[in-house]
């Protein structure tokens, strides 16, 4: 079977479906599917016409950049008729040159777009996943539900409010709500202080962290309001939790890192600044070690306003990291009863979650550390999903 995948994005681009475009490839890859993926050149990556992932995994680039999302609305009209164009012919070269069996098309259009006028020409069936709606204008948006949903075999949904939003809207039912996925293998965490010391240094993050530190992580973009706006409810709860130690020793060993940037991190800093927790806080921009930063964390915050299914929290728990999280989007399902739930901007709660877990003896901590990986493994394996996804192709 051969599959051709159709994103604006793939990893290592820096997005959320973009990795999952490039996982749920990879898997099926090594599951004996040839797959072939059209998506526009990673930014910070050389542009390169294909590249062959392994034998069965082969990207073909598109000679430019998918624009960020606060992009104008005439460069992202632009950017859509350019992916369109590129896209389809693309496409169509693929398949004169080998038999596509499937076409798998992820949002934000015209990647659909795309897989719909190919299935009407060459009567190829394909299928659809819409990770949030992010069409320019509505009547993209529109169009899309109306002519991609409608049309295809099957539509993957990532989240149940949006399942629900469209099924309301639309008056559509091929639609199925699919989770996100993640390696769990590709992340661990530090045993022994040893452990921890050694890798502090390793990412050279030694200047602020110690081992003996109980290192909370926040990881994300702060290319929009309300996310930041949710960092610094998490800043403020944090302050507050920080206030009620007495010991100032014991203080100083507690450490807040916020890992991202954006065009909104000022706000951030100006809170940071105002709250005078510099010894305490550290706003260290965009990384790229992740993973061992998630390696050497206790605990994870994300509460934000609005959230699909955010991959930062697979991550997290994949690490075996609790996380504080709002109960917005998938958050509440992924956590479940291994972790914490709190309503957006209840400052209050943040605080109460912070004083409950930190007050834990060490086996309990262990205990909801364990808690969150078992969670991950039998909800959110990629080789689950994987199959599952294989499954739909193959009938």
């Amino acid at each position: 079977m051969r599959i051709l995948r159709i994103s604006t994005r793939i990893y290592p681009d820096i997005s959320g479906p973009a990795k999952q475009v490039y996982l749920l490839s990879k898997y099926c890859s090594e599951n004996n599917i040839e797959v072939r993926n059209i998506a526009c050149i990673p930014k910070n990556k050389p542009y390169v016409k294909e590249e062959k992932v392994n034998n069965n995994f082969t990207i073909y680039y598109l000679p430019f950049h998918a624009p960020g999302v606060n992009a104008g609305l005439f460069k992202l009209i632009t950017f859509f008729i350019k992916f369109l164009i590129f896209g389809m012919i693309k496409a169509f070269q693929i398949i004169r040159k080998e038999k596509i069996d499937i076409i798998h098309a992820h949002s934000p259009p015209p990647s659909g777009f795309i897989a719909y006028s190919i299935h009407k020409i060459l009567k190829i069936p394909y299928f659809y996943t819409i990770h949030g709606l992010e069409a320019p204008i509505q009547i993209l948006e529109d169009l899309d539900i109306n002519i991609t949903v409608k049309n295809s075999k099957k539509t993957f949904v990532v989240s149940r409010a949006l399942e629900n939003h469209i099924k309301t809207k639309y008056k559509l039912k091929n639609l199925l709500w699919f989770t996100n996925g993640i390696e769990i293998s590709n992340y661990f965490h530090v045993s022994t202080e040893v452990e921890k010391a050694t890798l502090i240094k390793k990412i050279k993050l030694n200047n602020y962290l110690t081992k003996e530190d109980f290192i909370i992580s926040y990881i994300g973009y702060m290319i929009f309001h309300q996310k930041v706006r949710g960092m610094i409810d998490f800043l403020n709860g944090f302050y507050n939790f920080l206030n009620k130690i007495d010991n100032e020793d014991e203080k100083r060993k507690i450490k807040l890192i916020f890992i991202g940037d954006g065009e909104y991190s000022y706000l951030l800093q100006e809170k940071l600044k105002e709250l005078q927790l510099e010894k305490n806080v550290f706003i260290l921009g965009r990384r790229s070690d992740v993973r061992e930063i998630l390696a050497i964390s206790d605990l994870l915050g994300l509460t934000s306003y609005v959230e699909g299914f955010p991959n930062v929290i697979l991550e997290a728990m994949s690490s075996n990291i609790p996380c504080i999280g709002t109960n917005v989007g998938e958050i509440k399902h992924i956590i479940g009863d291994a972790g914490y739930i709190i309503k957006p901007g209840d400052i209050q709660d943040i605080q109460n979650k912070l004083e409950d877990f930190y007050s834990l003896t060490k086996n309990g901590k262990l205990e909801l550390m364990n808690k969150s990986y078992i969670q991950i493994k039998k909800q959110f394996d990629l080789k689950t999903l994987g199959k599952k996804l294989i499954n739909f192709y193959s009938s």
